[in-house]
């Protein structure tokens, strides 16, 4: 069974869907949280510090993991036959960091995107740090992993999304002056090596954020 971590995922999703909750592991008895989950009744197990680290893999779970139901992977040619007058997706390419790309989560859920992209292959998955990091976000977006980002992306064409690649570019034009279309695809890169030349090259548009200071460039996760 999948696994999140941390108070704010947890505290989301508890608000959101308590039924996709099946058991919140605490060292914790007492509490707002606890509160909160007693009223919603989900079933809670006392664990130590040591065994909530090793079921998360990581020391940062706050003093809360949760074991949740399985979610169904969206699928994009389901996704993509909706009609939806106005769109607005994210497609991640080689987002390999689990702070980057739960950070990216939580920013696309806040915006209003309709649904996050990624490489099965080349991209993180949906870790319980990832889910931390969303803040509960990983649990509430539409999430499509797919195969083959390239015939993704052309598929999203196809269907009318106007494909948007964010990189520092000769040919990149500003945010501030890009006019969004009403079905737009945005494509983030990984920071080392960005947007992978075929993605790039098959974008309807080029656009950047321009910096005013002395650093010359964002985290993909704050782009």
């Amino acid at each position: 069974m999948p696994l999140i971590m941390g108070k704010n995922s947890i505290y989301e999703l508890l608000h959101f869907n308590s039924s996709q909750i099946l058991c919140v592991y605490t060292c914790q008895k007492e509490g707002e949280l606890i509160r909160e989950l007693n009223k919603k009744k989900v079933k809670i197990s006392f664990a130590s510090k040591q065994k909530l680290t090793s079921l998360a893999g990581s020391d940062s779970h706050q003093s809360y993991v949760a074991e949740i139901k399985s979610r169904s992977a969206s699928n994009l040619k389901t996704f993509l036959q909706e009609d939806k007058e106005r769109s607005l997706v994210v497609i991640c390419d080689s987002i390999t960091d689990p702070q980057n790309f739960g950070a990216i989560m939580r920013a696309s859920e806040c915006f209003g995107v309709d649904a996050l992209i990624w490489s099965k292959n080349r991209n993180v998955g949906i870790t319980p740090v990832v889910s931390k990091v969303s803040a509960g976000a990983s649990e509430l977006l539409t999430l499509i992993p797919v195969s083959n980002l390239g015939e993704s992306v052309r598929q999203c064409q196809k269907e009318g999304y106007f494909v948007i690649a964010l990189e520092k570019r000769a040919s990149s034009e500003s945010i501030h002056s890009f006019t969004f279309p009403r079905k737009a695809a945005i494509i983030l890169g990984s920071e080392g090596k960005g947007i992978q030349h075929l993605l790039s090259k098959n974008a309807d548009a080029h656009i950047e954020i321009p910096m005013h200071g002395r650093i010359d460039s964002l985290n993909v996760s704050q782009a």
